[in-house]
Order: C-alpha cells, then structure tokens, then sequence
C-alpha cells in the first residue's frame, strides 16, 4: 500500500519528470559510447585532455559538464553537441573526414566537414554546427586522419 503521504498530489517532486539537458547528456555519452565498443580509457583519449575518471563522472552525472565537456564528447562522436542534450542524438556520416587537433600539447580527433582558418580563430563544423573553436595562434597542427569515402 502506498503511503497517501508521499502521494503525487502532496509532493509533485517525487514524481520523476523529464530528463534535463544535462542528464541527456550523460545518458547519450555512455550510449554512444558503449554502441562504439570503447572504453572510457578510449573516449577520454580521443577527447584529448580528458582523464578516465573524468568520463565516468560525467556518465554517471556525478560532475557537471561544461560547454567545453558538451563540445569534446560532440567532436569525438561526431555529433552535433545539439543532439548530444537531445532524447535521440544524431550519428554523423562515420565516413566523413575526422581531423587530429594539437593545441599546446593536447591532441584530439574531430569530426567535421568544413574548417574555417581564421587570422585569429580556428572554426571546425559539422553540418554547419561549429563543434569546435580554438586560438589559430595555439594550433600547433592539423592533420586530416580520414576523408570522405568516395563515391562508388
């Protein structure tokens, strides 16, 4: 029997409602993830400055993800950081062509379609969503890691 206490009426916050971006997004990191068949070793790599533990705690909404968490888990799905806060995240086209970033000693793969080299800023977007930005003058390299596959 359900105590009336508790009851919804009375305490409307019992009652779980919709997931917050936040908890999309953990939810949505850990699915993509696991579907990818990588460790939180993996993804914490190919995030770049991200350590394991710092993974499992965004996971698990232990810790709070910052613009700059949103864009890197975005960048090494190759999704849209849109769609990571989303209830279905969009994949991106796995054969579009993934970029190796060095940034003062950090290296990270990112998926996008179009670069903007800019005199000051560097911009890469995937599907005109800017999924990463960085000072031009702290890029120590580009490295283009995969192209497009070409049509058959």
């Amino acid at each position: 029997m359900t105590d009336p206490m508790l009851s919804e009426e009375r305490h409307p916050e019992l009652v779980p409602g919709p997931l917050t971006a936040a908890e999309w997004v953990a939810a949505n990191v850990k699915a993509l993830r696991t579907q990818r068949g990588w460790t939180q070793d993996q993804l914490a790599d190919r995030m770049g400055h991200k350590s394991p533990p710092a993974v499992w705690s965004a996971e698990a909404g232990r810790r709070r993800i910052t613009v700059n968490d949103l864009v890197d888990f975005a960048a090494a799905f190759g999704v849209t950081p849109e769609s990571l806060m989303s209830d279905t995240p969009e994949l991106a086209d796995t054969d579009g062509p993934v970029y190796e970033v060095t940034t003062d000693g950090t290296t990270r793969a990112i998926a996008a379609d179009t670069v903007d080299l800019g005199e000051t800023w560097t911009s890469f977007y995937l599907r005109e969503v800017r999924v990463f930005l960085a000072p031009t003058a702290r890029i120590l390299g580009i490295r283009l890691i995969t192209e497009e596959a070409p049509d058959a």
